[in-house]
């Protein structure tokens, strides 16, 4: 397979300013996981302890990391189940338009150096 050629400096900077417009229309943000789980009430006259038969739910959790990293539950009722899901589907992608970014300027002032005739050294391993 033929290599492709490398952008342009122009090439990047265009990428650079369509990654910028994509940032600005990001919606509403939520951060974490949504689960959805059904569970059995504990009552032992109650259809949900009966094998077989169906458990109580949906019920909706948002699951996001705390502080000191443990994962905290909140709970969504369920008339705001879908634009919570749009709220974290939102959050990933910003994250990856800003990951994208990065990349684009990283790669953007590579070149900007080496068009003022310095470089980046070769990569040097740690503990080497």
């Amino acid at each position: 397979m033929p290599n492709q050629p490398l952008p342009t400096l122009h090439e990047l900077e265009i990428v650079r300013e369509r990654l910028k417009e994509q940032i600005a229309q990001i919606g509403d943000l939520r951060l974490g996981t949504l689960s959805e789980s059904y569970r059995k009430c504990g009552k032992p006259t109650c259809h949900c302890a009966r094998e077989g038969d169906p458990k109580h739910g949906p019920f909706y959790l948002l699951y996001r990391r705390g502080k000191g990293q443990k994962a905290i539950g909140h709970a969504i009722p369920g008339k705001y189940v879908e634009k919570t899901r749009e709220q974290v589907a939102e959050c990933h992608r910003f994250r990856e338009l800003c990951r994208e970014y990065m990349e684009i300027s990283e790669q953007i002032g590579d070149l900007k150096m080496k068009a003022q005739g310095e470089g980046l050294s070769e990569p040097v391993k740690k503990n080497s």
